[in-house]
């Protein structure tokens, strides 16, 4: 596993590095406006069962993915009036839509429903932008333990593991956000709050 330090006068060069390790099928963490983040090819079979087996989570629990735009998001999912409003108002930022996946039939590690939006924190967001697709991004922790902010953490956390990323890109500490906010959206307009997060958006009252 290669580690390398993001800060402002190497961006591009570490934007260049992650693409290729992404590109040829790595699993790389990387920094988000939360916590850090576990990623790779959405559509790479190989990477996501390298990733359930990193974090030891269930494969029944789909993972979320980093959209680069809404354009894309609306080709992977269906979405209701309400959900394309909280879009476009709430994204860039911490705000998950889970959403009726168009592609289910095929790609069934994910079932029924695509989690996914669009991070604020600037440097990922690029990321995404260039790969061009979706990218994986669950919280580099274990199943059901907490999210890591500090360097060391990761550090730490990345030599206790048998099955390690391709890459870490280390941002320094990170600011202690929540986690982002979840809901669920039905295609007819009709919506729940599965997890309460860093925002709290304004829903009408007319919807539920």
């Amino acid at each position: 596993m290669e580690e390398i330090k993001l800060n402002s006068s190497n961006r591009i060069a570490v934007l260049q590095k992650a693409l290729e390790v992404l590109n040829r099928g790595g699993v790389i963490v990387y920094p988000t406006e939360t916590s850090y983040g576990l990623g790779g090819d959405f559509f790479d079979q190989r990477v996501v069962n390298k990733i359930y087996k990193i974090k030891q989570r269930d494969q029944n629990k789909a993972l979320p993915v980093l959209v680069p735009d809404f354009r894309t998001a609306a080709t992977l999912a269906r979405f209701s009036p309400l959900a394309t409003d909280l879009a476009r108002k709430y994204w860039p930022g911490p705000l998950t839509l889970v959403l009726p996946y168009r592609y289910c039939d095929w790609h069934d590690c994910y079932q029924d429903s695509l989690a996914m939006r669009i991070s604020s924190f600037v440097w990922t967001k690029e990321l995404v932008e260039f790969f061009g697709m979706p990218l994986i991004s669950t919280s580099f922790n274990l199943s059901q333990q907490q999210s890591a902010y500090q360097a060391k953490e990761i550090k730490k956390y990345l030599d206790s593991l048998t099955i390690k990323p391709d890459l870490f890109i280390n941002a320094g500490n990170l600011p202690k956000n929540l986690a982002s906010t979840i809901i669920k959206m039905n295609i007819d307009n009709s919506w729940e709050i599965l997890r309460q997060g860093e925002i709290n958006p304004v829903i009408p009252r007319g919807d539920k």
